[in-house]
């Protein structure tokens, strides 16, 4: 026994130094040894400075919320490829806690302010004068582009994930609208955008604009915010070295279509400067306001690289009666609709990785509704001691039962059903497919795919195939 004792505290000490060691060298700016900007850290999650001393490296003002374990820098000037000097009022990176200091990494703050970090043996030296690169492409891929959103933030989240070969392409949601002003907060992790170019893979970020229809109208409406909104994705982007820009913005008002028009055209413009992709996230043609007229499909279509389109949803949490997810009728009937104004090849069919369990009232009136991942879908069938039955009104397995009197039910796709969805794609010659969400992904999600692509190797991202 006491042996297990001391091999814990064994462990506990070596986790414990390895921390503290992770102090690996003195970082110098500029010139050795006048410029001493504290130490740097490294660890398997990459190269970070204490966040405290970053006016000794940007020479600018800054701010730390350690609420959203964020800092801001102040009055930032960078240059784009095409040599144009963009003006930022603030810019913000994620903080790490490492043994109770806030860390920055080092890697995307160098990028941001033009220094190449120079490995000198005994300390770490920032040398000034490095240009923002830009991703190789030319043009856009050859093939379809199998396209994965993950909320994964670092490394322990991206090595949870495994998916099908033919997904090439992982946009991450970094990145949210923080105010009128145009400024996103920022939770981008360079180390796993650089990781996964390694594994050959495309990396996105998404911009959203938290689904705040106020927010976006005074933010479409001064063209003041709209340049700074579009200087700091292009900047993020690039500092980033991502491949593609997706902009997730939703349920905002049909009268700022022509305004969010403007916003796409401007950003397309420059984003072409970078050879960065950009693709908008759309959903299916009906007559809701604030979820579907305020798109121009046609014109955001012509103005972009891909159109994602959401054909997920058809019954949500506000819907006065229970319905499926994503029925294969109402996906191929949105996408025909959409068809009609957008060149097939643009189109990303949304595949949704998720359903949900209505719970309703012996009246039909729903009184719960809870998010289903495909994940947890055969735990659930099997907890409940359930038969799936085929719909044939809406292409789907289905599923009821009752409990306390509540009837509670549930549409959803197996292996088979989804393979006649994503044949859509091919039927269409679609540009490819846009899933939500990789971490929601089941066994038979990959099955799917398999059977539609004729890939059948799995992956794991953190560097695992098949399982070994």
């Amino acid at each position: 026994m006491y042996k297990f004792i001391l091999s814990l505290i064994f462990i506990f000490l070596f986790a414990s130094l390895g921390q503290i060691c992770a102090f690996d060298k003195d970082l110098y700016v500029v010139s050795y040894p006048n410029n001493f900007a504290g130490e740097a850290l490294k660890n398997n999650d990459g190269l970070f400075m204490l966040a405290n001393n970053i006016k000794l490296v940007t020479k600018k003002n800054f701010l730390i919320n350690p609420k959203e374990k964020r800092v801001y820098i102040f009055d930032v000037k960078f240059t784009l490829p095409d040599k144009e000097v963009v003006s930022l009022e603030s810019v913000n990176f994620p903080l790490k806690s490492i043994n109770k200091n806030y860390y920055v990494d080092l890697n995307s703050l160098s990028n941001l302010f033009g220094f190449d970090i120079l490995d000198e043996n005994d300390y770490y030296l920032l040398k000034q004068g490095k240009e923002l690169g830009v991703p190789f492409q030319k043009e856009k891929p050859k093939g379809i582009v199998g396209l994965g959103f993950s909320t994964a933030k670092d490394f322990s989240d991206i090595r949870k994930i495994d998916l099908n070969s033919d997904v090439n392409t992982i946009s991450f949601t970094w990145f949210s609208l923080e105010d009128s002003f145009g400024n996103f907060s920022n939770n981008a992790d360079i180390g796993v955008v650089d990781y996964l170019h390694e594994k050959g893979y495309k990396v996105w970020g998404l911009f959203n604009n938290r689904f705040n229809p106020d927010l976006t109208h005074k933010l479409l409406e001064n063209k003041y915010s709209i340049e700074n909104a579009i200087n700091q994705i292009v900047m993020y982007a690039i500092v980033y070295h991502l491949d593609g820009v997706n902009i997730d913005f939703e349920n905002f008002s049909d009268l700022d279509k022509t305004k969010f028009n403007y916003f796409v055209k401007k950003l397309s413009e420059k984003l072409k400067k970078t050879n960065i992709l950009l693709s908008v996230d759309v959903t299916v043609p009906d007559n809701n306001s604030s979820w579907s007229l305020c798109y121009d499909r046609k014109t955001i279509s012509e103005l972009s690289d891909y159109l994602v389109l959401m054909t997920y949803d058809e019954f949500t949490k506000g819907s006065e009666r229970a319905g499926p997810t994503a029925s294969l009728f109402w996906v191929e009937k949105g996408l025909k609709n959409t068809l009609k104004e957008v060149e097939p090849t643009k189109v990303l069919l949304g595949i949704p990785f998720y359903t949900r369990e209505w719970i309703e009232e012996p009246s039909g009136k729903i009184v719960g509704v809870k998010a289903l991942d495909n994940k947890d879908l055969k735990g659930f069938i099997e907890e409940n001691k359930l038969s799936p039955q085929f719909d044939k009104k809406y292409g789907l397995y289905h599923v009821s039962f009752y409990r306390y009197n509540l009837k509670h039910e549930v549409w959803f796709d197996n292996s088979e059903t989804m393979s006649n969805k994503l044949e859509l794609i091919k039927k269409y010659k679609l540009g490819g497919f846009a899933i939500w969400k990789l971490e929601s992904a089941g066994d038979s999600s990959w099955i799917s795919f398999s059977n539609a692509f004729g890939d059948k190797l799995l992956i794991n991202i953190g560097g695992t195939k098949n399982g070994e």
